[in-house]
């Protein structure tokens, strides 16, 4: 079975990742109620209890809404880092096995998986690299920068799906309070285009395959626009490029 993953939800309302190989089923973040996660997960052709562990990348409500729910259900293993698992610990059941990921690779199934730590206004938020047969997948959705852990997964990656969140002109001259925009402008807050862009032009010449852009804000940002930054980023090497919406589901890739 080739590698497949599913963007169940992308944006500042809700976001979950599926990653998919062979009967390990990986599920980053539950961030949609549990009714919209169920229905998510059928269009993927999954069952809740087919599900094999929860990674957390923080604990803001858009990347945790459904978790507790989700949870009762399955009593699935979750694993993030120390600090995110101590700000959900209310949400997830005692009989839930929970594994605390410092610096250390984890196995789950056919996936080697570590947790990256990025700059963001949470309680310790991280992003992914997951390596899985001839794969390297990294994923990181919310972050006000690159740090350089993170750039160099990228560079080594086959598959990123990255944060894309606003365009800088959009955001200044939008309706924003400043307070905000200057939340979103900062290190701990979410990547411009031009910020993602730079960092995806770096990921050239190197195997990279598919570059899923996500979290794009519905207010600062146009999908066209995030779009026309990566795609110059990424000129000649090859790699599809594919934009989330906040609206509806998707991509849903196989990766060869």
């Amino acid at each position: 079975m080739s590698l497949q993953l599913f963007v169940l939800a992308s944006g500042s309302k809700a976001n979950a990742v599926l990653l998919c190989k062979d009967n390990t089923k990986i599920l980053i973040d539950a961030g949609l109620g549990i009714r919209l996660m169920v229905s998510a997960l059928n269009a993927a052709g999954v069952r809740p209890n087919e599900l094999s562990a929860v990674l957390l990348t923080h604990e803001h409500t858009d990347h945790v809404r459904g978790l507790s729910s989700l949870l009762d259900r399955t009593h699935l293993p979750v694993y993030s880092s120390i600090g995110t698992l101590g700000a959900v610990d209310r949400m997830i059941p005692a009989r839930c096995k929970l594994t605390a990921m410092d610096h250390q690779t984890v196995e789950i199934g056919p996936f080697a998986v570590r947790a990256i730590a990025v700059p963001h206004d949470a309680a310790e938020p991280v992003g992914y690299h997951i390596e899985v047969g001839n794969h390297v997948v990294t994923i990181a959705t919310d972050l006000g920068d690159v740090p350089d852990e993170l750039a160099e997964s990228l560079i080594h990656s086959t598959f990123i799906m990255l944060e894309s969140n606003h365009d800088m002109h959009m955001l200044l001259n939008g309706s924003y309070p400043v307070i905000l925009k200057e939340r979103i402008r900062s290190p701990f807050g979410h990547l411009s285009n031009e910020q993602t862009a730079a960092a995806l032009a770096e990921c050239r010449g190197n195997g990279l395959r598919t570059v899923v852009l996500a979290h794009l804000s519905d207010e600062n940002n146009d999908p066209a626009l995030a779009r026309e930054a990566s795609a110059q980023a990424l000129a000649g090497s090859g790699a599809a490029l594919h934009v989330t919406t906040r609206s509806t589901m998707g991509p849903f890739l196989n990766l060869e």
